[in-house]
């Protein structure tokens, strides 16, 4: 497939089907984000199965549609992609630590904009995919509050139930790496144990329970 025999190219945004010849979309999808690549995947299926979405997003896709699907409404979802991908190269913003604006936040060394989705800690930009970034703004709004596994599946994945999976565990995990300072010992992305996570923006002391 050219898109991984050419992993420079310049390349914006992937449409994937998961039924491909040789290779599926889902492996596709795997071995793009093992390269490192933060581009775009938008992933198209027949399957409806939840266990099947779950495959899809825990293989890097984006947005994962159904198929039959509106061709405007994937046309929506690449404009909306492309966009902010293009605006996200901007210069890291000045921002006190711990404000909050209507679609930017600021907490510890990280800085947020959800309008352009620039994330930036410590002055490094953080690239993040259009899922971490929902995921991210979900805990934000949600701030101090414990939030189960179930719900951040049905609310952030769109699941209409939560199979037993490790994708929030995992999700979470990338958040840690790209905003705590020592991920081992977090202090804004909090594990409750048997209970789910809670996002704390000012937090002097490891509060992991």
């Amino acid at each position: 497939m050219a898109i991984l025999n050419e992993p420079n190219a310049d390349i914006d945004l992937v449409v994937l089907d998961v039924m491909l010849p040789g290779m599926s979309g889902y492996a596709v999808c795997e071995e793009l984000r093992s390269r490192g690549s933060l581009i775009p995947v938008v992933m198209l299926t027949a399957r409806t199965l939840v266990e099947d979405r779950i495959r899809g997003f825990d293989a890097g896709a984006d947005v994962y549609l159904q198929k039959p699907f509106d061709l405007d409404e994937l046309l929506s979802v690449i404009r909306s992609l492309l966009s902010r991908r293009k605006n996200s190269s901007a210069s890291p913003p000045e921002e006190p630590a711990t404000s909050r604006s209507e679609n930017s936040f600021s907490f510890g060394k990280a800085h947020i904009n959800f309008d352009t989705w620039e994330a930036y800690c410590d002055s490094r930009q953080i690239r993040l995919t259009a899922l971490e970034m929902k995921l991210l703004r979900y805990l934000i709004e949600h701030e101090g509050l414990v939030l189960s596994r179930t719900e951040l599946l049905m609310n952030v994945w769109g699941m209409d139930r939560a199979p037993a999976t490790r994708t929030v565990d995992t999700f979470m995990l990338n958040l840690r790496k790209s905003f705590e300072e020592n991920p081992s010992q977090p202090r804004h992305f909090i594990s409750v144990r048997g209970a789910g996570y809670r996002f704390i923006s000012n937090s002097t002391e490891n509060p992991e329970t």
